[in-house]
């Protein structure tokens, strides 16, 4: 009976650390976000880890539109952006992945520039590549 009272709380305790996040709060982490941008994808270069399932992504893009730049990012400027793609695991809850993004395709993008990498990164994580989310 003990062991079974300790395993439910080990499950309970152990789903709260991969729980997901509420449309809400990705749509503040795109608010916050120093950077809202459309642009168009020019070139994706992909490398998977067999061990860990996730992909290092870096994508390089052309800025279409700008609708609010920290780092005074125009119209035709072209930029990259590095991130690591998380692979869901299945049956898990947890936050949405960053998506893979596709060459040719125009999206929104809300990033950070990064010194340290020299590039951009997505700063509303999985919503980071969606259309500001709609306030209910």
């Amino acid at each position: 009976m003990k062991q079974r009272i300790l395993l439910l709380i080990l499950l309970l305790c152990t789903s709260t650390l991969v729980a997901e996040i509420a449309p809400h709060e990705y749509r503040n982490m795109q608010l916050g976000s120093p950077e809202h941008l459309q642009l168009k994808v020019l070139s994706v270069s992909k490398s998977y880890n067999i061990f860990s399932g996730n992909t290092k992504v870096k994508a390089n893009a052309e800025v279409l539109l700008v609708t609010r730049s920290n780092s005074n990012l125009a119209v035709g400027d072209r930029i990259t952006i590095k991130y690591i793609h998380n692979k869901t695991r299945k049956h898990w809850a947890g936050p949405k992945p960053i998506p893979i993004l596709k060459k040719k395709a125009e999206t929104d993008a809300f990033l950070a520039f990064d010194a340290e990498q020299n590039c951009y990164v997505p700063s509303a994580r999985g919503a980071s590549f969606e259309p500001l989310i709609r306030e209910y």
